[in-house]
């Protein structure tokens, strides 16, 4: 009798292991594919934001990603029709009898569905969102990947887990036919054990052996919990490289769960955010994100708005233009995506600026000469004093019109696309020539030049680049110069260095005028600068020429005292010539 009762119990317990083992499977089976599918469907919402929706960039993408993976990407119209498979180009038929692409066609923001490929032979994972504008469905981005790869490394977690169970089985059927002839001595010494697996799995929880009769009870509590203890090491170290793999991502990342906690932070983001010290997570978003945009943003998502894409800009002491996509996942837990688009939009502006200020600088002049010459056409001609004075201002626009062209060549010239070779140039030689080319000017004003620098320094640099800046800084001292003032030229060579001035006593820059005056077109008083033959591009020139030589440029100006123009270069000189 006593033995059919343990037989029956075991009994019992076999029936019950093997439904439970078969339930355990078939659950973690689900679990492995519903990650899978979430991972498939946040890689295909990255290619669509990486591409703005458009098929010939989401196709470049997809080829460039399929060339080293086992994906298969497909683009299929609203009908269900392919348009571009990374499989097979030529692929042209219809899949909208797939139940995955069924799903989109119904409505649905995801389709699923696993099954045999006829044309790979093997089974794949098939997810499908789709391309939607303004709310109407224009296309179908479908990601196929094979299920074997997944699963073979999920088999070794799965042959833990059984291993694990199968102990944790024997356990229990150990601990229950030791119960009926002990009753609960084993129970007290095992259950704190047990609480410690529970509380700290990634420590080892030892049984100190009591007594000899409980000996092989204890050892396989101490050997089960070794082997959760290395399970849960190996699912850290998992995790642990996911996060690794964030915090090099070049793209912000953040996670809130439902409750407004802030699970998930990566370094970009928290860059892009402004945030300095790392924060201690979880804790309510609102505490380390202050952008009220992104707030706002943030509390508009809900289960009818599973997904959001908007531009917005930071308030804060270094404004970011961010690109944020906000989507719903894992019962209800928000996934914060962010490309930073500030050089982005800075570029877009500068080009901008950069066309609508040429197009005024050159309407300017050609609408004199216009105005001038149909002038004189019109009778002018006639009168000698009204055609000198008209010829000399036409003359004086057209020379305008030359510098500003030729100062927009030397702006546009890639630096790598001209060969300038370095050669020995006397900085004094060099430096008194273009002084001599403004002497009218000068002798006009009454100005002064004093130079002061070694008579024979040979300097060994590009003399297409050093000329122009040299040429810009003086014709500046030049016109701004107030009559009867002194420019002064002074240069030196210390620690491999040159480091060159040019100072004037003109009218000064304004200290809020001083860090834009590098910026092309930008003038201090535009009607002076316009008066003065300016274009606005001189310093602009300066300032590029000066970083291809690979060195630097200042500025020290006070309104109504002058302005004082300071340029350091790596100084490169002849065996035979010293230092100042």
């Amino acid at each position: 009798m006593k033995r059919f009762g343990y037989g029956l119990w075991s009994l019992l317990l076999a029936v019950l292991f093997i439904i439970c083992w078969q339930f355990l499977s078939s659950f973690y089976r689900q679990q492995v594919i519903a990650q899978q599918v979430d991972f498939l469907e946040e890689k295909a919402a990255i290619f669509l934001n990486l591409s703005d929706n458009q098929p010939a960039t989401l196709q470049q993408f997809a080829d460039a990603y399929v060339q080293d993976s086992s994906s298969r990407i497909t683009l299929l119209d609203k009908d269900g029709r392919i348009i571009y498979d990374t499989y097979d180009s030529s692929l042209k038929e219809s899949r909208a009898n797939r139940p995955e692409v069924q799903a989109v066609l119904k409505g649905s923001n995801l389709g699923q569905s696993l099954r045999k490929s006829d044309t790979l032979n093997e089974e794949l994972l098939y997810v499908a969102i789709p391309v939607k504008e303004d709310g109407n469905l224009q296309q179908i981005l479908r990601i196929a990947e094979p299920t074997a790869p997944f699963f073979a490394k999920s088999q070794t977690i799965q042959r833990s887990i059984f291993f694990v169970y199968l102990l944790f089985c024997l356990f229990v059927s150990f601990l229950t036919f030791h119960a009926l002839r002990q009753r609960n001595r084993p129970v007290q010494t095992i259950l704190p054990v047990l609480k410690k697996m529970i509380s700290s799995p990634d420590q080892q929880a030892i049984i100190m052996q009591e007594t000899p009769e409980h000996d092989d009870l204890y050892q396989t509590i101490n050997q089960l919990s070794e082997q959760m203890s290395r399970t849960y090491q190996a699912y850290a170290a998992s995790e642990q490289q996911l996060y690794g793999l964030l915090n090099e991502l070049m793209i912000g990342v953040f996670i809130i769960d439902q409750d407004d906690r802030l699970l998930l932070l990566n370094p970009t983001m928290q860059e892009q955010l402004g945030i300095e010290a790392l924060p201690q997570l979880p804790q309510p978003f609102t505490e380390v994100i202050h952008d009220t945009q992104l707030i706002q943003l943030i509390y508009h998502m809900n289960e009818q708005t599973p997904s959001l894409q908007e531009e917005i800009a930071l308030s804060d002491d270094h404004p970011r233009v961010l690109d944020v996509t906000l989507r719903l996942f894992n019962e209800n837990e928000l996934l914060g995506i962010s490309y930073d688009l500030t050089r982005v939009r800075q570029l877009e502006k500068m080009q901008k600026d950069f066309v609508g200020n040429v197009s005024h600088e050159l309407k300017t002049p050609v609408t004199s000469l216009i105005g001038f010459t149909e002038t004189l056409l019109d009778g002018a001609l006639e009168d000698r004093e009204t055609l000198v004075s008209f010829l000399k201002i036409i003359q004086k626009d057209a020379y305008r019109l030359e510098n500003l062209i030729q100062e927009i060549i030397l702006l546009s010239k890639d630096s790598h696309s001209f060969d300038y070779t370095a050669q020995e140039i006397n900085l004094r030689a060099l430096i008194e020539q273009i002084i001599r080319s403004y002497e009218p000017i000068a002798r006009e004003k009454q100005l002064s030049f004093i130079i002061n620098g070694p008579e024979e320094l040979i300097f060994i640099s590009k003399r297409e680049l050093l000329q122009p800046i040299l040429k810009n800084l003086i014709e500046n001292a030049v016109n701004y110069s107030k009559s009867q003032g002194t420019i002064q030229v002074d240069y030196s060579y210390r620690a491999k260095q040159l480091q060159l001035s040019v100072r004037d006593q003109g009218i000064g820059i304004d200290r809020e005028d001083q860090v834009r005056i590098f910026e092309r077109f930008y003038r201090v008083d535009k009607a002076r600068t316009r008066n003065s033959g300016g274009t606005g591009l001189g310093l602009a020139i300066v300032k590029d020429y000066t970083k291809l030589l690979g060195g630097t440029i200042t500025v020290d100006s006070f309104p109504g005292a002058g302005s004082t123009f300071t340029i350091t270069l790596p100084f490169e000189t002849k065996k035979n010539s010293g230092p100042a």
